[in-house]
């Protein structure tokens, strides 16, 4: 229960203090956006721990990598890894002052809960194989809006992973 408490807390004052609030502003966040991301988390790496990989740990360059570019999509209109203005997201992580040396990125959109976003995650080859990295990954960051003007209901969550930043 500490554990939560901590990372909540980080999760908090990491979306009201860092880069990503100009962006952020511009979007809404779900009330509940640090048990989403927490139940996301050990769903996450239950998964993981099923399939022999080791837990991924809370960085908050990613966390604030993640969320804006999940506002961007909510305030944009559209679904993709690649931003309108063509960013990606190993670009979008150096902008937080991250350089890692393997970066992958699952979306989603429409899920209203982390056991749903984690099943549909973990039935799709390519975001299964994301989840389960091996290779030295060992950090992730999860952001989450409301769906804005790309979809009508739910909310679109990115997970950023990463080896070292």
């Amino acid at each position: 229960m500490k554990k939560l408490l901590i990372f909540a807390m980080a999760l908090v004052l990491n979306v009201v203090s860092s880069p990503a609030t100009a962006v952020a502003g511009s979007c809404t966040i779900p009330d509940n956006v640090a048990q989403l991301a927490q139940a996301a988390a050990q769903a996450m790496n239950a998964e993981r721990a099923a399939n022999g990989r080791k837990p991924l740990h809370f960085e908050p360059r990613l966390q604030a990598s993640a969320l804006a570019h999940a506002c961007d999509m909510a305030t944009k209109g559209y679904f993709s890894h690649h931003s309108p203005s063509g960013s990606k997201p190993k670009a979008r992580l150096r902008r937080q002052g991250c350089r890692a040396g393997l970066v992958a990125e699952n979306i989603a959109a429409g899920q209203t809960n982390s056991k749903e976003l984690v099943q549909d995650w973990m039935h799709s080859p390519g975001h299964r194989k994301n989840m389960l990295l091996g290779r030295g990954v060992n950090q992730y960051g999860i952001g989450i809006a409301n769906a804005g003007k790309a979809y009508t209901h739910g909310y679109l969550w990115v997970l950023v992973l990463s080896r070292g930043c």
